[in-house]
C-alpha cells in the first residue's frame, strides 16, 4: 500500500500535469494525420523556384488537393495523368487547385530540368512542390505513393487516399465529382459529407471514361 502522507497533494498534482501535458501534447502535434483535423502547414520551394506556403491558400475560395508522388515511381505518374485527364473532362479548375508534391531525394539541377520536360510534354497544368528532404512527407505520415489529401479552404483535411490503387482512385474522382454537383444542387456542406461516402453516391456523376459506373 502506497503512504502519500503530507507528499499526497503534490504527488497528485504531478500525475494531474502529466496527464494534461500528454493530452495536450496529442492535441497540439498529432502523431497522424486524420480527417477533419487541421493539416500540419509548410513552406517549400517549387519546381520554378519560388515559394510555395500552404498558410497562404487558406480562406480561399478553392478547395486543395496535395498530391504527394515521385517521378520514379510509375502508379504515380499514371495517377497525375489520370488526374490531368479528369480535369479536362469536368473542367473544375475553379473549384480545385491541385499541387504535386515530389518526394524525390537529392534532386540536381538536371532532374528538376527533366521534369520540366516531362510536364511541357505531358501538358501537365499543376504545380510542382519540391520535398526533396522528406520533411513534409513524414509531417503527413506519407508511406505510400502516391498519396492524395484532400483540404479545404479552412485547411482541414477531408479525405485521405493512400497508394491511390484503382478503387481508391475511383472513389477520389467520385469524392470530387459529387461535391461538384453537390454544388451546383446547393446541398448544406453537413449533408454532403454525410452522404458521400453513401453506395449510391455515383448516381449524380456523369459517366466518365476513368472509371466504370453504370
Amino acid at each position: 500500500m502506497i503512504r502519500f502522507g503530507n507528499n499526497k497533494k503534490s504527488y497528485l498534482t504531478t500525475v494531474l500535469l502529466i496527464i494534461f501535458l500528454i493530452a495536450f501534447s496529442s492535441v497540439a502535434f498529432p502523431s497522424t494525420l486524420k480527417k477533419y483535423f487541421p493539416a500540419p502547414t509548410f513552406s517549400l520551394k517549387t519546381i520554378e523556384g519560388d515559394y510555395f506556403n500552404l498558410e497562404d491558400q487558406r480562406e480561399k475560395q478553392k478547395l486543395l488537393i496535395l498530391y504527394f508522388y515521385s517521378q520514379d515511381n510509375d502508379d504515380s505518374l499514371t495517377g497525375i495523368k489520370k488526374l490531368v485527364e479528369y480535369f479536362e473532362d469536368y473542367i473544375i479548375q475553379e473549384k480545385y487547385e491541385v499541387f504535386l508534391v515530389n518526394t524525390q531525394e537529392k534532386l540536381q539541377e538536371k532532374d528538376l530540368e527533366l521534369m520540366k520536360v516531362y510536364l511541357q510534354d505531358n501538358k501537365i497544368p499543376f504545380p510542382v512542390i519540391l520535398d526533396n528532404q522528406k520533411k513534409v512527407s513524414e509531417l503527413y505520415n506519407i508511406d505510400v505513393l502516391p498519396t492524395a489529401i484532400f483540404l479545404d479552404n479552412n485547411l482541414v483535411v477531408k479525405r485521405i487516399y493512400p497508394g491511390l490503387a484503382s478503387n481508391q482512385q475511383t472513389l477520389m474522382f467520385q469524392y470530387t465529382s459529387y461535391l461538384l454537383a453537390s454544388e451546383k444542387k446547393r446541398i448544406p456542406k453537413k449533408e454532403k459529407e454525410e452522404v458521400v461516402e453513401e453506395p449510391d453516391v455515383c448516381t449524380c456523376i456523369k459517366k466518365s471514361s476513368f472509371f466504370n459506373i453504370k
